[in-house]
């Protein structure tokens, strides 16, 4: 009797077991394939799965999910389908990779709507299409021997059936309650840098946290005879002048903003006398920003293009989803007519994909922190006294009229809620709490050294004498104490969601400067109105955009704010209606404006470099057994790599670099191939150098 229980018992494991293990593994097969032919290599997965287990779970339930809905086949189409599956992840998780080595940044949704994306990424495979070739090779190789050795199965319905609602299930809920999962698990889209969102997330959910900004609403009546109509209704309205060609400079200086709005406070001074000096002397107002507190991409997006970020999805950050492709902006606009156009950061490259938005904007150059050499630091960012010498050194620089949009770094929050004692700012009157008046005071001190980089950039460009413009404002206000505590404590704000509180958080100071009008005006605008005011300022043409935006400026219509809040403002729905029909055009739509306008279609951004220049070395030499490298635009992060090799070197100034070389190499009995490269704190190469080889004696 014993005997056969047990045989009935090992006969029924064995029925089960091969579909129990199909079930569990070939999911964590697929899961592991994706996620290492994506990073590279194992270790890091394993270091991927160690860090973030909780993310790591949820990847493999959803990839269960997808592999398991086929389980309702027979077994030998299920593994058929399974190995298909395994391949196709494997070639996702490839282009993943291969575009982050191509562009810093991997597959995210938005590139499926981009054939181009698709052909500039495959030119960059070379041997990966060996390894394309030999994952297509496995599966081709892996189905012969499943039909061939699969052992035949009694179809059983109810286990099937069961399994394939269990998987559609959990497919379902993740695409219909993804936003339910988001908050039980605390998962966060890093927007800050898509590769730091696949490191945390994984591919997967990095890429369903991405998925969620790509339902943008197709405006009503959306079609072309409607994008002709606003096109053909709204001429710039203001006066231009091609022979006139001022240098037009944005500083947006991160979370700048005035503490002496706080009412209810005093200083022992004033802690930004040089700008309040220039709000006396010089067209200045209230900046409306999209954002508070964090989220500054999304004001620079609004300068820059003009587009609102009110008309997409809150939450979204358009550089990290939706600028892929060339999107006309102050960059371009001003390129077409004679402008050096230089983006300037003291912060990553990478920070905000703005390695690659700037290009796709049409910026010549970007000189990001890397480009800095010996920069003096104020607490663990660049200075912003550095920053202005390197706008200054641009304008001197360059024979073209210069268009230049700088974003500082140093008055970064979070500020500390213990008074340092180095502060000459401080607060003597309020009724602060200990914790809040620290805060506050390091902030105004902080904002005080900004103050004398201000004063720094407007002295030098009186000293070079050039007609100029400055516009010059913070991304958004300082995020001080947690729920506004500092906000609150100052009376502020009220904390009652009121529409006051939202302009008082929301509205920065700017101020500007120019060297050709005496014209002095009080304006209030939001971001998205700020490159048409500039250009208007300077005479410039711009575009069907900001075309339309001097009209909606004329008319008053000059403020765009959240649309809980819509009705407060002069815009009408009318009016609002025809900004978000052509925003969707030039941004995600058919472009039926550059059908109307052709000359206006930004082109592909082909001469965009990374730093002050083309890194180019034309001599080298050996001397007393050191190889001295002559050239030029040579940084002080820049590495030397001998016959391939990264060898130690001293930056001697930017026409010269030295490398001591090892006694078999001092000899000059061989030519040497020599290059320098630069690389970012996510080890991909920025800037590199042609390949000079060192002929024999």
């Amino acid at each position: 009797m014993l005997i056969e229980v047990k045989r009935y018992l090992l006969t029924k494991c064995r029925q089960k077991s091969p579909n129990l293990l199909y079930i569990t593994i070939i999911p964590l097969v697929c899961l592991l394939a994706l996620e290492i032919f994506s990073y590279g290599n194992f270790f890091n997965v394993y270091t991927w799965i160690r860090q973030y287990p909780k993310q790591f779970f949820l990847n493999y339930i959803l990839m269960f999910g997808i592999i398991n809905v086929f389980y309702i086949f027979p077994r030998s189409v299920y593994l058929m389908i399974s190995s298909i599956q395994v391949g196709l992840f494997s070639i996702l998780g490839s282009i993943s990779r291969e575009k982050f080595i191509a562009k810093g940044s991997p597959l995210i949704p938005s590139d499926f709507s981009l054939a181009k994306e698709a052909i500039e990424i495959s030119a960059r495979f070379k041997d990966v299409y060996i390894w394309l070739s030999l994952i297509a090779l496995g599966i081709v190789v892996l189905i012969v021997l499943i039909l061939k050795f699969t052992p035949h199965e009694n179809y059983k319905w109810r286990q099937k059936t069961a399994v394939f609602l269990i998987a559609a299930a959990m497919v379902t809920f993740f695409y219909t309650k993804f936003g339910s999962i988001e908050e039980t698990f605390s998962l966060e889209l890093i927007n800050l840098s898509q590769r730091m969102n696949y490191d945390e997330n994984g591919m997967m959910l990095g890429f369903f946290l991405n998925a969620e900004y790509l339902k943008v609403q197709v405006p009503s009546e959306y079609q072309e005879s409607t994008i002709q109509q606003i096109v053909d209704t709204t001429k710039k309205t203001y006066s231009t002048d091609p022979n006139f060609k001022p240098n037009i400079i944005f500083v947006m200086s991160e979370a700048f903003w005035d503490p002496t709005l706080l009412k209810n406070v005093s200083f022992n001074k004033d802690p930004i006398p040089f700008f309040h000096s220039l709000q006396k002397s010089q067209t200045s107002g209230t900046m409306l920003s999209p954002v508070y507190g964090g989220g500054t991409a999304n004001t620079e997006f609004e300068a820059l293009t003009g587009f609102s970020t009110q008309f997409l999805p809150s939450g979204s950050i358009p550089y990290a989803q939706y600028v892929n492709k060339p999107v006309e902006a102050l960059p371009t606009i001003l390129q077409r007519q004679g402008y050096a156009t230089s983006a300037i950061h003291t912060y990553d490259n990478w920070f905000y994909n703005r390695n690659n938005v700037y290009k796709e904007l049409g910026f010549d150059k970007f000189v990001s922190k890397e480009f800095f050499n010996n920069p003096e630091y104020k607490g663990q960012y660049i200075r912003d006294t550095e920053l202005s010498q390197k706008v200054l050194d641009e304008v001197k620089e360059t024979k073209q009229p210069d268009f230049i949009y700088a974003v500082s770094m140093q008055n970064h929050g979070p500020y500390s809620d213990v008074e340092s004692p180095q502060n000459t700012v401080y607060c003597t009157d309020s009724n602060l709490s200990v914790a809040s008046k620290a805060m506050l005071d390091n902030y105004s001190n902080s904002v005080a050294d900004v103050d004398q980089s201000i004063k720094q950039l407007i002295d030098g460009l009186k000293q070079i004498d050039q007609p100029t413009v400055v516009i010059f404002y913070g991304d958004h206000l300082p995020m001080l104490g947690d729920d506004y505590s500092v906000y609150k404590e100052a009376g502020f704000i009220k904390g009652d969601n009121s529409y006051q509180d939202y302009l008082n958080l929301h509205s920065v100071p700017f101020v500007t400067w120019n060297n050709f009008s005496t014209t002095k005006q009080n304006l209030r605008l939001s971001a998205n109105y700020m490159g048409t005011y500039a250009l208007q300022l300077a005479q410039k043409s711009g575009s069907p955009m900001t075309d339309f935006l001097s009209n909606l400026m004329q008319s008053g219509s000059d403020v765009v704010t959240n649309p809980e809040y819509s009705t407060q403002e002069k815009l009408t729905p009318t009016e609002a209606n025809q900004y978000q029909q052509l925003q969707y055009d030039l941004l995600f739509g058919k472009e039926y404006t550059y059908q109307i306008e052709a000359n206006q279609k930004p082109p592909t951004n082909s001469g965009y470099i990374q730093g002050d220049g083309t890194v180019t070395i034309a001599n080298a030499v050996v001397s007393n057994g050191v190889l001295e490298i002559y050239g030029e635009n040579f940084v002080e992060n820049d590495k030397v790599y001998i016959d391939g090799k990264l060898t130690n070197s001293t930056f001697d100034d930017s026409n010269k670099v030295s490398v001591s070389l090892p006694g078999s190499s001092s000899s000059n009995t061989r030519s040497l191939k020599i290059q320098i490269k630069l690389s970012d704190s996510m080890n991909k190469v920025i800037s590199q150098s042609n390949v000079y080889q060192l002929p024999r004696d």
